[in-house]
Formats: C-alpha cells, sequence, structure tokens
C-alpha cells in the first residue's frame, strides 16, 4: 500500500520502497534514513505492502512480540512453504509495478530509494520506464548464508542483474558486498557502488541516558558489565551468542566483579539461561528481558563494554554504532565490516571469529586495560559522530544523486 506524507517538504518528493516488516534493527535504519531525508527538507512517501501509515514507528520493535498486533499477510506468510514463498515474492513484482506506476504518474518524485529484498526489479523497471533515478540499498546479496534459508537463487540473481543495471547509486553497507557486486555482475559499473556502512541518528549524541538507574535495578552498581543488545534467536548460528556465553564465562569465572547483561528477547533465550545456570553462572548473567527501543539508550549506557558475539563478512551491525555512540569500547570479531571501523582506534580488542583462545586472550586484554576505557569510548563517540550519523549518511547520498545527474 502505498502512503503520502500531508505536507510536502520544500526540496522535494521522494518515494522510499520497502518489503519487510520494519522491525527490529532493519527499521532503525529505515527510520535512521527517512528521518535524515526529512531533516533536508525532503518529504517522504512509501510504497509498502504490510499496511498503511509510517513504517518508521515500527524501528527496532521486537519482531517476536507475540502481543503485537499483526496485519493478515504477517500472519499468513509464516505458515507458507519456503520455496513457495520465495516464488510469491517474485509475483510481488506485478503488485509493486502497479502502485509504482499510479506513484509516478500522480506525483513528480526526484528519486526512488529502495530498501533492497531478494526478487525486486519492479522499481528498476518503473526508474527506467520513467527516468527518475533509483538509489538501491543492499544489505545482502542473493546467495549468502542469512537466518532464513535460500531459495530459487538463480532467479534471484537474474532479478539483481536487471534490478542493478537499472539503479543510478547502488549503496552497500560493506566492502564485502561491493566487491561481490563487482565479481558477479562485471557488467555493473563500480563507479556507482557506494560504501555506506550502518549508523546512529544525530539525536542519539544529545540524549541524556541515565545507566545509573539501570545498575540500581539489577543491583550491580559496583561491577564490571559487558553488554549485548539484540534479538535472542533459535538460529545459534547468526549471533553465536551460546558459544559466545561460554567462552566468556570461561574467561572471567574467576574475576567476580564481571558480569554479562543480555538486553533483549527471543525463542534462543531458555538455551542461554541452560548454559548460564549448568556453568553455575547464572547470577552473574543479567537477562533484561524485551526492553522498548526509546529505552535500550540506558541500558547501553550502563554497560562497560559492549559485546559484538558474531557477524560475518558482509553485515554492519548497527549495535556497534549505538556502542560508540554511546562511549563504550567494544569486544567484537576481527571481520572487515568490524574491523574497518574499530582498528584504527580499539584493534587490540578484536578477535578472531569463533575463536575460543582468541577470544580469551582478547577479553584479559580488556580487562587489563581497563583504565584506558574512557579514553577510548571517547575517540569511539567521536569518529561516530563525525563520520557515522545517518544524517551524514542522507547528505553523502543526496550529494551522490547530485553528482549522477550531472554526469548524466
Amino acid at each position: 500500500m502505498e502512503r503520502r506524507e500531508k505536507k510536502k517538504g520544500s526540496n522535494g518528493d521522494i518515494l522510499y520502497h520497502l518489503r519487510t516488516q520494519g522491525t527490529g534493527s532493519e527499521g532503525i535504519h529505515i527510520r535512521g534514513i527517512v528521518n535524515s531525508f526529512r531533516k533536508m527538507g525532503y518529504n517522504v512517501d512509501f510504497l509498502w505492502p504490510l499496511g498503511e501509515g509510517d513504517p518508521t514507528v515500527r524501528a527496532g520493535n521486537n519482531p517476536y512480540d507475540r502481543k503485537r498486533a499483526k496485519s493478515k499477510l504477517e500472519l499468513i506468510v509464516p505458515i507458507i512453504p519456503a520455496p513457495v514463498f520465495a516464488f510469491l515474492e517474485f509475483l510481488y513484482n506485478f503488485w509493486a509495478y502497479k502502485h509504482f506506476r499510479s506513484l509516478v504518474r500522480s506525483k513528480k518524485y526526484l528519486f526512488i530509494y529502495e530498501r533492497h529484498y531478494f526478487f525486486s526489479i519492479a522499481s528498476g523497471l518503473i526508474a527506467k520506464r520513467f527516468g527518475i533515478p533509483l538509489v538501491v540499498e543492499i544489505n545482502e546479496l542473493a546467495g549468502f548464508k542469512r537466518v532464513r534459508k535460500n531459495h530459487l537463487t538463480r532467479l534471484a540473481k537474474w532479478c539483481e542483474r536487471t534490478l542493478f543495471r537499472n539503479a543510478s547509486i547502488i549503496s552497500v553497507v560493506s566492502t564485502y558486498i561491493k566487491d561481490e557486486i563487482v565479481r558477479r555482475y562485471p557488467e555493473i559499473d563500480p563507479n556507482k557502488v557506494h560504501v555506506i556502512p550502518n549508523g546512529v541518528a544525530q539525536s542519539y549524541f544529545a540524549e541524556e541516558f541515565d545507566g545509573g538507574e539501570v545498575r540500581k535495578g539489577f543491583h550491580i552498581e559496583d561491577k564490571i558489565i559487558f553488554g549485548f543488545v539484540g534479538f535472542f534467536l533459535h538460529e545459534k548460528s547468526w549471533h553465536k551468542l551460546e558459544w559466545f556465553l561460554s567462552v566468556f564465562i570461561d574467561a572471567v569465572q574467576d574475576t567476580e566483579n564481571v558480569v554479562m547483561m543480555l538486553v533483549g528477547e527471543g525463542p534462543g533465550r531458555s538455551g542461554l539461561e541452560d548454559i548460564a545456570r549448568s556453568r553455575g553462572f547464572l547470577e552473574r548473567v543479567i537477562f533484561t528481558g524485551a526492553v522498548p527501543n526509546r529505552e535500550v539508550g540506558h541500558y547501553l549506557k550502563a554497560m562497560d563494554v559492549g559485546v559484538i558475539p558474531h557477524t560475518n563478512e558482509y553485515r554492519s551491525p548497527i549495535k556497534m554504532f549505538e556502542y560508540m555512540a554511546l562511549g563504550k569500547p567494544v569486544l567484537a570479531p576481527d571481520m572487515e565490516p568490524v574491523s574497518s571501523i574499530l582498528a584504527e582506534i580499539e584493534g587490540e580488542y578484536l578477535f578472531t571469529a569463533e575463536s575460543d583462545e582468541s577470544l580469551k586472550k582478547a577479553i584479559s586484554r580488556m580487562l587489563r586495560d581497563r583504565q584506558n576505557w574512557g579514553a577510548i569510548g571517547e575517540r569511539l563517540k567521536k569518529i561516530t559522530q563525525e563520520r557515522y550519523t545517518y544524517e551524514k549518511h542522507g547528505e553523502t547520498i543526496i550529494n551522490l544523486l547530485e553528482r549522477y545527474k550531472t554526469v548524466r
């Protein structure tokens, strides 16, 4: 369904297309980019299939919240066999094309911005037919390992090739994705593929978060808190939180003032509790339960160290930028989307992905280096504000489009 803002932005109109729930971390990114355009004076209309209204209001919502009211489409999707659903994703293009055509005939849009999803071609066909610039934001490519399994991958790659040919600007969150696009699709001009990682809203730096109240509430005022924020998945290979917690317990078992705070909820929580209980560590693992997105900053502020147990070669973890924005050193795997941001300031805190020994050494190194956490955190906060806000990313996109129009 399409949705138009009543108040027209002074700089013109943008059409934002998404085909996701808009919850969790993806919703935070959607909200960040949309708000960056709005702050620059642009009006943003939406094309998305899950309902009417502004999808940015779902940002950060727990996708596993059983109490949340869901549309009929959201209730039906989980019971559809995966290969059938993949084909329906392709057929969605017919619905999208029809609605795109209606929108662009009724209003002059400066450009279309699409959060890429598998099997997408409609936006590219519309952009080509009506001569509208198209920005495609890429967070993953067909065939990449993900929580939901891949199906009809050859068709998905054909759609990618078609879409990328018709795109004016391709925004990717990591160098890995850019390199893979160039490798897979040599006919795509690499000069239109730009690395724009995730980030935080500028407003994050103005918020007065109170970590002291969180510490007091859990009776951990005098503890060293390593903290993780996210959703606890059944898919253990994704966040690898179970692996991390087990190794973490080994590393800090004899350091009694160190605790682990797990901020969030999800179907994988019981497995984490079992690990902590079996190791006699349950009292030192703080399960906060689900926390509204607007309150997460208080919990991040309470932490001494932000934790990223695992990431992959292509994703840009939003939680990393949130930790950094609040001046927290980050314990994370040495993967390109992470090391490209953190290595210049705290490379010694990065560990080899899935290596028990490397993680233990990184934890020990951090604990020995505790007196420097404040200075490191301030440097991380500074570069986040200078380079990694959604407002700056929005400006980058607008500047790239201006350059595209000039070259064109």
